[in-house]
């Protein structure tokens, strides 16, 4: 299958990575279309080995698959020269946050559309993507690239929401955890190695409210920091900021 990734920032290059990685695009079968000179030869170079262009039309001659992985307002731009008709038959997939069917409908013709929202591990197929319904080819794509599951289109923004913003949130709770080993006289070096293996193990337990009642044992110290915890509502604090995303993504 012959793959064309439409901007080459951070999330296109995540995806040409777990592409590449994957196994899903064979050598020749990367085209990316990219105006960036410095983006431009990232792609040119190993592991990609892409044909590039900055002509949209160009890049997507020769795909089976059109993946749309710029800001909604650059394929706006985009979209006044491209011919649909070089788009009959195809699939394109929109990882672009807040563009909604019925405004990609007029720009694509015959192409099958799919909207799609991943997290950056796609890079190393690790990632989470939700999707529309899609062709059987470009579903085994999603399943290699990490969790993906089919969602419907009103979904899609909350998918981002939890999963591509949430990937920073996670990051954002680790990190206060790693300043909180700092604040206790911890070198920078070893609270962050401590913080990242304890969110690591905790992980590996599965079962997170078991895992708090756990430790937490009765008059102890865990239970006194997670008091503390309840008490400034965290749960209410981390909900209200997946809710603060979603909301974004709507007005986008």
């Amino acid at each position: 299958m012959n793959i064309a990734i439409i901007g080459f920032g951070n999330l296109g290059r995540a995806l040409a990575s777990g592409l590449v990685k994957s196994g899903c695009v064979a050598a020749g079968g990367l085209f990316v279309c990219e105006v960036d000179e410095n983006s431009q030869a990232l792609a040119k170079g190993n592991p990609y080995n892409a044909f590039v262009s900055d002509d949209i039309n160009v890049v997507v001659a020769d795909a089976d698959t059109i993946f749309l992985t710029v800001k909604g307002y650059v394929f706006e731009s985009l979209s006044q020269t491209l011919d649909k008709s070089k788009l009959a038959g195809k699939t394109v997939v929109s990882f672009m946050a807040g563009v909604q069917f019925d405004q990609l409908v007029p720009y694509l013709g015959d192409a099958f559309l799919v909207r799609a929202m991943p997290s950056l591990a796609i890079s190393v197929c690790d990632g989470v993507i939700g999707y529309t319904k899609a062709p059987e080819e470009v579903e085994k794509i999603f399943h290699k690239l990490g969790f993906a599951f089919e969602t419907e289109p009103e979904n899609i923004e909350k998918v981002m929401a939890f999963s591509s913003c949430g990937l920073g949130f996670a990051a954002y709770l680790i990190d206060a955890f790693s300043s909180a080993g700092s604040a206790v006289g911890f070198s920078a070096d070893i609270s962050a190695r401590i913080a990242a293996l304890t969110f690591k193990n905790a992980i590996e337990r599965g079962d997170f409210r078991a895992t708090v009642g756990a430790v937490a044992t009765p008059g102890g110290a865990t239970e006194q920091g997670v008091k503390h915890m309840d008490e400034n509502n965290v749960y209410d604090i981390v909900s209200q900021a997946v809710r603060k995303a979603y909301e974004r993504m709507v007005k986008l």
